[in-house]
This record gives C-alpha cells, sequence and structure tokens, in this order.
C-alpha cells in the first residue's frame, strides 16, 4: 500500500521539479536592451509643421536573448500623432502604445517620456533678395551697388517664423574681379526652419570700377628728370 502511494508523489513532485527547471531556463534566456528610436510625427496634413522637436528615444526592451541580441535601431520605432487643428505649445507623454517593434518585446522604458514640441500652421511670404559680396576685387578694382534678378523670393515656413523675416540673401564673391560681371547663386535663408521655395537661384550683377592708370605729365617729367640724374657721365679720353 505504502509503495503504491509513494508512486504518485514521486511522480508529482518530477512535475514540479521538470516544470521549476523550464521555468528558470526561460527567465535565463531574457535579456534586456535600449536603443536610439527614432521619432515619427504624423501631422493631421492641413499645413501644420512642428519644430522644437524631439528627434531620438532611448528605448528599453525586454524579451528573447536571441531576438534582442538581433535588435538594431531600424527594428524600432516611436509614434506620435499630433492632434488636429492645434497651434502652440503641444505636451506630448510617451507610453509604451506609442513604440513600434518588430518582435513581441516588453517596452520597460522610454527617455525622455515627456517633452514639448511648437506647432504652427504653414505660412508662405514674398520676402525681398540682397546680395551678399564676399572676398576682395581685383587690386584697385571697386564694386558699385549689386543688381539682383528677380529681386524677392517665395517662402514657407511656420507662421511666426515666416512673418519675422526680413530679407533673404545671395552670396557672391568679388575674388579676382576687376569688370563688371554676372553670376548665379542660391537664396538663402538664415532661418533652418523657413525654406525658399522659388526661386532658389538668382542672377546677380556686379558693376565693377576698373582702377585708373593715368599718369599727369608733371609726374612724366619728373621721372625723366630723376632717371637722367641718376645716369653716370661718361668720362672724356
Amino acid at each position: 500500500m505504502t509503495g503504491r502511494l509513494q508512486m504518485p508523489i514521486f511522480f508529482l513532485a518530477f512535475v514540479i521539479a521538470v516544470t521549476v527547471k523550464f521555468a528558470v531556463h526561460e527567465t535565463e534566456q531574457r535579456s534586456e536592451r535600449v536603443v536610439d528610436a527614432q521619432v515619427t510625427y504624423n501631422s493631421p496634413g492641413n499645413g501644420i509643421i512642428s519644430y522644437n522637436l524631439i528627434d531620438k528615444v532611448k528605448v528599453g526592451l525586454r524579451g528573447k536573448s536571441s531576438e534582442i541580441a538581433q535588435l538594431t535601431v531600424f527594428n524600432v520605432e516611436v509614434i506620435v500623432d499630433l492632434p488636429q487643428d492645434h497651434v502652440g505649445p503641444l505636451d506630448i507623454n510617451l507610453s509604451p502604445s506609442n513604440v513600434r517593434t518588430q518582435e513581441d518585446f516588453e517596452v520597460i522604458s522610454l527617455v525622455p517620456n515627456r517633452f514639448t514640441i511648437q506647432v504652427e500652421r504653414e505660412h508662405q511670404a514674398t520676402i525681398r533678395i540682397v546680395a551678399e559680396l564676399l572676398g576682395e576685387p581685383a587690386a584697385g578694382a571697386r564694386h558699385l551697388e549689386p543688381i539682383v534678378r528677380p529681386a524677392t523670393a517665395t517662402v514657407s515656413g511656420p507662421e511666426s517664423h515666416v512673418r519675422e523675416m526680413i530679407e533673404l540673401t545671395a552670396p557672391v564673391r568679388l575674388d579676382g574681379h576687376a569688370r563688371t560681371f554676372t553670376d548665379s547663386v542660391r537664396v538663402v535663408t538664415d532661418n533652418p526652419l523657413v525654406q525658399v521655395v522659388e526661386p532658389t537661384f538668382v542672377e546677380v550683377e556686379v558693376p565693377m570700377e576698373e582702377p585708373e592708370l593715368s599718369i599727369s605729365f608733371e609726374n612724366l617729367t619728373q621721372q625723366e628728370d630723376s632717371t637722367d640724374s641718376t645716369t653716370p657721365e661718361s668720362s672724356s679720353p
């Protein structure tokens, strides 16, 4: 009787031991890793521009060691959906639901998980272009007022930034020039949030005054007299 009771108890103990062993094994095969995930902002598409953005977030993930070992930044992405018609500062609160991965990982951390971005309506305007002269012309030459054709360009960007813009620049180098010349140059904006739409290149004509090389009769006579005075006299035989 005692022997019959020992068999079920032994079998139950064996099952428990195997279960515990597999549970420990599974726990040992899980690991963690932190990756710099790219942040993607989904705009509602109604002329909204976002800036002061956080480009990357450190995402901590836990999963099977074999899958964690193969994890790259291309396998993880943080998605932020922007609200409709919101303009102004916007507080972003990230959670594991914002994280997209190719495997079934557990999100254990997000750094930063809170930050503020700016959201504005897109605005276009026509801004005048000013030639920016760089370098030095040929010796003695002097530049006059440059002419830009066309004289304005269309820009696009956040409304407040565009409204504050006064002018665009078209850089032109003077190095080595002594005569009037025309150059095709790119239109430049000093605000990275504002883009030049059209035209992106303009023609800049730079009128030049060549150096005067005239010598007066009086100066020429003085030079001749100076030359004669320095010529040695020939001795008589």
